[in-house]
């Protein structure tokens, strides 16, 4: 009788190294290094392997080409791919494409996150739906499908909602916090209106962090005495040692309309917590040295040199905000390459805590 026990690590050389290659590109991605990544996925890619068109898909996200990104993502989904699907039905969520997104959760629906995607789609058009999905995901361990659903329930609880109870015992402020995060980043993520609402429980309860959270969301929507609002849970905040929301008031005592401008004030302020190198510190007296701005009462003079170097302190914190601004306004700097990729860097990590986050395979 002929042996052929050889034929099987024969046959399993090739997948193999296949995946051997697929960690490599694995790799360069996650030290951002896109562009070795992409040289490494693409022969993958087009001979069909589903995990690295679905990498491929995250590279070309990272490097702004969306168009490419959707290709890739739909080509591992169409095959059967929860991940690729899943991370369409996230793309198309960022755009607003809440129809196309749903369609692409419901075949990612195997997966947890998917779950909770859906849960998160459905507080659109239907809470029962919605309250459904993320008691699934939290049956498997989402704890921010539980916090959603407990935040649901705080202000529209029926009598069939009974079975979610054990999620909501007692930690109502945080989850109107947690939700009330999600939804602070309107261009991605849904609704300022629905930021404010779950923010505004959590910070009557006298939570710090929804406070400054929340001062920071009403200064975006800017309507009809929102900075006066906004400076009040700033200061309260404050009151209780936050730290971010002193630097905040502070800069709006700044740059404020006449009712919220108390110059000399925010200037103590940001000084302050430049002792303790505060980073949004740095950057807002950076800009203020970059501009030069004067009113009665806390004069900053025009000084750029100086500015630059608060603004590079700041940026070595890893501060988002000032990483783009030195990224926009100074594309002839040596280190320019170093802040993009900082940058991408930090976007990324970002997204991986975010409720809805893009997933590739692991290696």
């Amino acid at each position: 009788m002929k042996n052929y026990s050889w034929v099987i690590p024969f046959l399993l050389a090739p997948s193999l190294l296949l995946a051997d290659v697929y960690c490599k590109a694995f790799k360069s991605y996650k030290l951002g290094n896109t562009i070795q990544a992409r040289q490494e996925l693409d022969p993958l890619a087009f001979k069909g392997d589903l995990r690295a068109q679905n990498l491929l898909g995250l590279v070309n996200l990272e490097e702004k080409n969306n168009a490419a990104a959707k290709r890739w993502f739909q080509s591992a989904a169409v095959k059967g791919d929860a991940k690729a699907a899943y991370n369409l039905g996230v793309y198309y969520y960022a755009l607003g494409q809440n129809s196309q997104a749903e369609k692409w959760m419901h075949k990612a629906e195997s997966l947890n996150e998917a779950k909770l995607a859906l849960g998160v789609l459905y507080t659109l058009k239907d809470e029962s739906k919605a309250k459904a999905y993320f008691y699934l995901a939290a049956q498997k361990g989402n704890t921010f499908a539980a916090s959603h659903l407990c935040a649901m329930l705080i202000n529209n609880r029926t009598k069939s909602d009974e079975k979610y109870a054990g999620y909501c015992q007692g930690n109502d402020v945080q989850a109107s916090l947690i939700t009330g995060a999600f939804y602070t980043s309107p261009k991605k993520y849904g609704s300022i209106d629905k930021a404010i609402y779950y923010l505004e429980y959590s910070a009557q309860k006298g939570n710090a962090e929804a406070m400054n959270l929340l001062g920071d969301t009403l200064l975006k929507r800017n309507g009809p005495m929102d900075q006066d609002r906004a400076l009040k849970y700033f200061l309260k905040a404050a009151e209780q040692g936050n730290i971010d929301a002193k630097v905040n008031a502070a800069w709006l005592y700044y740059t404020g309309l006449r009712w919220t401008r108390d110059s000399k004030k925010g200037i103590d302020i940001l000084n302050k917590a430049l002792k303790y190198d505060h980073p949004k510190a740095q950057f807002y007296m950076g800009l203020l040295y970059m501009k030069g701005m004067a009113f009665s009462g806390g004069t900053v003079p025009k000084d750029t040199a100086k500015g630059l170097l608060y603004i590079k302190a700041s940026a070595m914190q890893n501060d988002p905000e000032d990483l783009e601004y030195l990224i926009e306004n100074y594309r002839n700097d040596p280190k320019i390459e170093s802040y993009k990729k900082q940058l991408r860097s930090y976007e990324r990590d970002k997204e991986q805590v975010k409720a809805l986050h893009f997933l590739s395979d692991e290696c």
